[in-house]
């Protein structure tokens, strides 16, 4: 069957007789070269071809089946996104290895030219295959390009669609553990995300305690969650501003992405969660495109949110986890009692036992990042007369700090600390209630004797509960 236009509309056209003989009389004569062009691909055919569809017959599981031919080509992958039955898988497989191998191209006469119409099939003078026309162009020189129509048909299916058993057996389902920084609508809750996803689905359990003996219930996860993978790296990237520059692309498992306004996205939507060296760099993309067999491209990125700029400038190689926050984003519970131990977390199907077969696990350290400060913006220096300088920044509101109608009360104290480095060595340290500070000349002489090639302040703010936070630098010039 393919989709062809009829009367205005999209139909789906089945297998049918032929319609039209094109017979040579029929044809227009090109200036150059016959009315019957002939093409055929040389290279070897696929030899293989494997469907995963959604078996009525199985609970709606993923059904896989394999057809193999004696050509000596590769193989090839076909997700068929329908609910059918392992005949009518193996009739798609069949009729897409028979594929590509010959073509016609005609030219045609004025009449043919507004009779065909793709979709249609028709017999060609001295050919006994049935062509059905794949495309029709109408310029200066009407053509029409025609695949011969397929041989294969659909074998015996004598499967319905119907419950099945519950299976006694599940594979462990991906499982990882994030702590994030406050998220857009939800920046008061502290509890991390547990990211499960597995196929077939079924809904999971998650347990943590500090050892595998000790493991308490911490919350269920009822959809799987939508991750994927970096299909090639991503650079460091600017904050605060849109990065053109660098593009993710994702192998995405799940929810398939898409494109939002830049409104909704500066509003908090299309966020996600890419997993680097030193913790997850949350970012914002405006644009989705699919460029291969489940690969996506994410454009127009907002990088370094909700305080996460550190990890920003790490970038992330290719394999990299990324976690898309959406609506099945779950959290789990995690007294802040537990904040900085190592803990086992494990994640299995509901009503199973936290250990054995189907079940994961994975070390996890809850650090409290929702009360991490985030780095002070504007940070900069300035020399003064007597050669030391004025430090100034502005502190940032990790709560709610985004208000039109007013300034929101600071989620963190007024209480700086200002590291003075050389080379990235620190060479004084002291704190201020202020944002804002003085090197003193006195100090400046103490310090560096004169040389400022390497000098930097790196300027971070306390947060009660937490301690310091992410820092920001500036050259001392």
């Amino acid at each position: 069957m393919v989709a062809a236009e009829r009367d205005g509309r999209v139909a789906i056209v089945g297998d049918e007789p032929a319609t039209l003989e094109l017979s040579a009389e029929a044809l227009a004569l090109p200036a150059n070269g016959g009315s019957v062009r002939a093409d055929r691909t040389l290279e070897a055919a696929p030899s293989a071809a494997r469907v995963r569809f959604i078996d009525g017959s199985r609970d709606y599981q993923t059904g896989s089946v394999v057809l193999r031919t004696a050509s000596e080509g590769g193989g090839l992958d076909i997700d068929l996104p329908a609910v059918c039955s392992r005949a009518l898988a193996l009739t798609a497989a069949a009729r897409r290895l028979e594929q590509g191998s010959d073509r016609l191209t005609l030219a045609l006469g004025p009449l043919e030219s507004l009779t065909v119409e793709p979709g249609d099939v028709v017999t060609v003078e001295a050919d006994e295959r049935n062509w059905r026309v794949g495309r029709r162009d109408r310029d200066e020189t009407p053509s029409a390009l025609l695949e011969p129509t397929s041989g294969v048909s659909m074998g015996e299916d004598d499967g319905i669609p119907s419950p099945g058993e519950p299976s006694g057996l599940i594979g462990e389902p991906f499982f990882r553990m994030i702590d994030p920084p406050p998220l857009a609508g939800v920046e008061e809750d502290r509890r991390p995300i547990a990211v499960v996803s597995g196929d077939p689905w079924r809904p999971m359990r998650v347990f943590a305690g500090a050892d595998s003996s000790s493991l308490t219930t911490r919350g269920d996860v009822g959809e799987p969650a939508t991750v994927g993978i970096l299909a090639s790296a991503l650079g460091f990237g600017v904050c605060n501003r849109w990065d053109e520059a660098n593009v993710l692309d994702v192998r995405v498992e799940g929810r398939a992405p898409e494109s939002l306004s830049v409104h909704s996205v500066l509003a908090g939507g299309n966020a996600l969660a890419v997993e680097t060296a030193s913790g997850w760099e949350i970012i914002q993309f405006r644009a989705a495109q699919l460029i291969g067999d489940g690969i996506w491209r994410l454009s127009g990125l907002l990088r370094g949110q909700q305080g996460t700029d550190v990890e920003a400038m790490e970038g992330a190689e290719t394999g990299t986890i990324v976690v898309f926050l959406d609506q099945s984003t779950v959290r789990v519970a995690s007294p802040s009692s537990e904040r900085g131990l190592s803990m086992v977390w494990r994640a299995g199907p509901v009503g199973a036992p936290a250990g054995g077969a189907g079940v994961s696990d994975t070390a996890f350290t809850p650090g409290g990042r929702n009360d991490r400060p985030w780095s002070p913006a504007h940070l900069r220096s300035a020399l003064r007369v007597d050669g030391g300088f004025d430090l100034g920044w502005v502190a940032r509101n990790r709560i709610d700090g985004d208000r039109w109608d007013g300034e929101p009360a600071m989620s963190d104290s007024l209480r700086f600390q200002v590291r003075i480095l050389d080379a990235g060595d620190p060479v004084r340290v002291f704190e201020v209630d202020a944002q804002a500070a003085v090197y003193s000349a006195v100090d400046v002489a103490a310090d560096f004797e004169g040389d400022l090639a390497g000098a930097e302040a790196a300027v971070a703010q306390w947060g009660e509960g937490y301690g310091w936070g992410t820092e920001a630098r500036v050259r001392l010039v």
